[in-house]
């Protein structure tokens, strides 16, 4: 009966152990699909907790930083404006872009560009916009990043 038990919680823990990686990578990309949905580029800046003004980068915008989750977040404005010029996310770790890419095309629609064997994927539109999703690796102890960013070129 003992040895059932022990038997048991071991599998159960085995278990949970397998399912945890996965359980931690659910997160960063329900994530990443709530701030494309919630931080449009050429809307207003939404008023969200987790968005606090900052000091401009340049003249005549505004700009915000935040935290959601394992993410940073930075925007940018247009300038004289409230418009989202820019967005950049920020997800620390190992490289997440292919985990990434169905949950950005969602938003984006299919990348117009992409390097498969190293984690790059592009976007352009009309109007001067783009979009990329890549990986930056980290050096030493700095964990790497998977950057999700929409700019105007």
């Amino acid at each position: 009966m003992l040895v059932r038990s022990i038997l048991r919680l071991t599998l159960l823990a085995s278990a949970l152990l397998l399912l945890s990686p996965a359980l931690s990578l659910a997160d960063p990309l329900a994530d990443v699909a709530t701030l494309l949905r919630e931080i449009r580029q050429d809307q207003p800046v939404p008023a969200r907790p987790y968005l606090h003004r900052t000091a401009p980068l340049n003249p005549d915008s505004e700009s915000f930083k935040g935290r959601y989750g394992t993410i940073d977040i930075s925007v940018e404005t247009h300038p004289d404006s409230d418009r989202v010029a820019a967005l950049l996310l920020e997800i620390p770790g190992p490289d997440r872009t292919r985990q990434l890419l169905p949950v950005v095309a969602e938003t984006l629609g299919p990348p117009r560009s992409s390097d498969m064997a190293h984690g790059i994927y592009g976007w352009e539109w009309p109007g001067f916009r783009a979009a990329s999703l890549h990986y930056a690796a980290g050096h030493g102890a700095t964990p790497g990043l998977t950057v999700v960013s929409l700019f105007y070129r």
